[in-house]
């Protein structure tokens, strides 16, 4: 089966995305800060055949008909009433939009503005990933809620003064943590707030250090001596809170990884080993095939 090709190589940029504008029924931007569409037609006329790598977070509120599609290749449901995430340099790939309705927010979000924020937003995507999901469930006053954030961003964007980035700043801080209060009500339903608040730190600690390691890091005891835990402590915290081990996690996104690069880089089998630090071909193509039943070079053909 043939697989779908990037645009580029590199990340798309924001500037890129301006013809969202074609079919989003309300679409503004404030520069190179953030691209903010509302979108009521059917979605697959902007993404069609293309996988997409954003050089920014997007954040995907579906408020009618059903999204699917994948993020790094993993199979991805954004129901009626949810919001999903997508961190910078994931690829993902929208396949259909189910429904007779159809209504959808979307908000890409710089590097740049992302990182001028007083908040860090991958705080967001962890509550998410401790229960292994991408796609978070709200209630209809959670997400009338977060559009007002939005209409209020189309309104600063289309004014020009020399507060307007300072406006939009708070206010995408302010929608931030309201998700991320939205994360944690969801998870004190769960399980015990008091208990697994204490967990959950070592777990974004833990999934933060390997989100910015994991090419060039595989061992748990790296990762252990940067949070100053023991291996076997770390092991079982990670596995207590998330339902699986640290080295789990790990294998997930050297693979995930290691697929995109396999996937959409253009790069041989070699270069992909060595970009992830692996000593040479055979013990990457040993460690692929572990944990996929497959060869590098037969999930690059496929």
């Amino acid at each position: 089966m043939k697989h779908q090709k990037l645009l580029s190589d590199a990340p798309i940029r924001l500037s890129e995305l301006a013809t969202l504008k074609e079919v989003s029924e309300d679409f503004s931007h404030l520069g190179q800060d953030y691209i903010l569409s509302h979108i009521t037609t059917d979605l697959s006329l902007f993404f069609s055949e293309e996988a997409r790598r954003l050089d920014g977070h997007t954040m995907i509120v579906c408020v009618k008909g059903m999204l699917k599609g994948t993020i790094d290749l993993e199979t991805v449901v954004v129901p009626p009433l949810s919001v999903a995430f997508v961190a910078p340099d994931r690829v993902f790939h929208i396949l259909e939009w189910e429904g007779q309705e159809h209504e959808a927010y979307l908000l890409f979000l710089s590097n740049k503005f992302v990182y001028d924020l007083n908040i860090d937003l991958n705080a967001i995507d962890t509550n998410i990933f401790t229960s292994a999901k991408s796609v978070l469930e709200l209630t209809g006053d959670q997400v009338d809620l977060l559009i007002r954030y939005f209409e209020m961003l189309h309104k600063v964007a289309s004014e020009r003064n020399h507060y307007n980035r300072h406006i939009a700043r708070a206010l995408t801080s302010a929608a931030a943590y309201q998700v991320m209060a939205f994360g944690e009500a969801h998870t004190a339903v769960e399980s015990n707030k008091k208990s697994y608040s204490r967990k959950l730190a070592y777990v974004r600690t833990f999934l933060r250090l390997v989100r910015n390691n994991h090419r060039q890091e595989r061992a748990i005891g790296f990762y252990a001596d940067q949070m100053f835990i023991s291996p076997k402590y770390l092991s079982l915290i990670i596995k207590e809170a998330t339902g699986r081990s640290a080295a789990e996690w790990i294998d997930q996104y050297v693979i995930q990884e290691a697929k995109n690069l396999l996937k959409y880089s253009g790069k041989n089998v070699q270069q992909v080993a060595y970009e992830l630090n692996f000593s040479n071909q055979s013990s990457f193509g040993k460690y692929f095939k572990h944990l996929t039943g497959m060869s590098p070079t037969q999930f690059q053909n496929q």
